[in-house]
């Protein structure tokens, strides 16, 4: 059965009767012809498209006024978006994803609800539990999935300055002329001090390449202790 959990933390379990049948996964190449040549040559790194997919299947309910409290309670429901779409309920991975619609046939008479509800994750990405670690010194963490994590950083405490250096991929993030507890986010690339966003204290190569975790193992040095969260991602 469909787990669903809403923007508001509220969990809902689809009845058997709602299934997810497709899973797409789109990859974009970036190409370009060019005169007198068979086929194309690679432009640009390929990427992930938003999947789209739809919940589909029926309600039914000896009640027919039960049935229509039932879709009004999902439809109300899935408006608090973004969603987290969990393929069973059982799952730890899930897709954050937008409703766009629900199609709403009902037959005999009332007494059965067909909804077909499409959906898009504009972020391609499977999400797994988040993890959150302290780290201090130099340290070997080894990260779940099959592609890139991309972790947010806190000082435990008051620091001048801190730099976190992924060994494995010779990417780091170096923040100066800091005085307070250092936040780095490394999803929406903004930098604070005890809550205050200071972009100008941080190294121009994080602010044009960032800092990612990948599967497997990472070497991690940092000059301060801190905690490291994340989602491994698949």
């Amino acid at each position: 059965m469909i787990k669903l959990i809403n923007a508001l933390g509220q969990e809902k379990t689809l009845p058997i009767t709602m299934h997810w049948r497709r899973v797409p996964l789109e990859i974009e190449v970036p190409s370009q012809p060019l005169h007198g040549r068979d086929g194309e040559v690679v432009t640009g790194k390929p990427r992930r498209r938003p999947r789209a997919f739809t919940l589909e299947g029926s309600i039914y309910h000896p009640n027919k006024s039960q049935i229509e409290q039932n879709a009004d309670a999902l439809l109300a429901f899935l408006m608090q978006m973004p969603v987290k779409v969990y393929r069973q309920h059982y799952h730890d991975r899930y897709l954050l994803a937008y409703p766009q619609g629900a199609a709403q046939d009902w037959l005999d008479a009332g007494a059965e609800l067909q909804l077909k509800i499409p959906m898009v994750a504009l972020d391609p990405y499977w999400y797994g539990p988040e993890v959150e670690l302290t780290l201090s010194g130099t340290q070997t963490i080894t990260v779940a999935g099959n592609a890139p994590a991309i972790p947010f950083i806190r000082t435990t405490g008051s620091a001048s300055s801190l730099t976190v250096s992924n060994q494995t991929t010779g990417r780091q993030v170096v923040v100066s002329g800091a005085s307070g507890v250092i936040g780095v986010d490394n999803v929406n690339h903004v930098v604070t001090i005890d809550g205050a966003e200071r972009l100008d204290l941080v190294n121009d190569e994080w602010v044009l390449y960032g800092f990612e975790l990948i599967p497997g193992d990472n070497l991690i040095s940092t000059s301060a202790q801190i905690t490291m969260t994340y989602r491994p991602r698949w």
